[in-house]
């Protein structure tokens, strides 16, 4: 699967493969573009979309490390 850089475009079946091949990041993904959206027309203050977001980064920080650690440990087993 190829690498998607920051510098360079990345072609976005790519992306989508990549996503569909991960779903817990999909749905951390999904979920922060309906923050921006404002999909539920409840963000109001600014106080609250910080909140949001700062719980889906964690939520996507625990999906990230939790699919790092088992990626490392069926390398090692």
């Amino acid at each position: 699967m190829p690498k998607i850089s920051h510098i360079e475009p990345c072609d976005s079946r790519d992306l989508v493969a990549r996503l569909e091949a991960n779903p817990k990041i999909l749905a951390k993904v999904l979920e922060m573009l309906e923050l921006v959206e404002n999909a539920e027309g409840d963000l109001r203050r600014a106080d609250e979309a910080e909140r949001r977001v700062i719980e889906i980064l964690r939520g996507t920080g625990q999906e990230i490390l939790t699919g790092w650690a088992e990626q490392v440990a069926e390398a090692v087993t």
